[in-house]
């Protein structure tokens, strides 16, 4: 496994590590972040995080991420349990994947996003947005699902 920084990110095929509360998590990035003074007008778009619904992983986003990045910087991650990312035996709930993209957010992507988020990642994304604004630039909700844990 890779570690990455919140500055230099590793990019791999395969994908990139964070290590969360001493779990390892996985993500992929794809096309450029620039910079306000390096970008022509309307071009300093904020990244776009998009978060898998239930039983499912970044996998479930390969062809948008193919279709996104020519425009944007994304982001897609695993959740804890699913894809990639680790399985611990811990409780899952709604509030520990709010915390999880909060603190991925803040950590690794280092500014605002726009949450895009299926089921599952729906919700906790809507939480990431309600709880914690200074995270999300915009937020789009694709067949949402309600709160509920494991």
């Amino acid at each position: 496994m890779t570690t990455a920084s919140a500055s230099h990110p590793t990019r791999q095929s395969e994908g990139t590590y964070w290590y969360w509360r001493d779990q390892a998590i996985h993500y992929v990035v794809a096309g450029e972040s620039r910079p306000a003074g390096e970008a022509s007008p309307g071009e300093n778009r904020p990244p776009i995080l998009l978060v898998h619904g239930f039983g499912a992983s970044t996998d479930h986003w390969r062809k948008n991420i193919q279709g996104l990045q020519a425009d944007f910087q994304v982001w897609a991650i695993d959740l804890l349990g699913f894809g990639r990312s680790a399985k611990p035996d811990w409780q899952y709930s709604g509030d520990l994947w709010q915390a999880q993209l909060h603190e991925f957010i803040t950590e690794v992507i280092g500014r605002p996003v726009v949450l895009a988020g299926n089921s599952l990642g729906g919700y906790a994304s809507l939480c990431v947005a309600a709880n914690h604004p200074e995270s999300a630039a915009g937020l789009v909700l694709l067949n949402s699902a309600g709160p509920f844990s494991t």
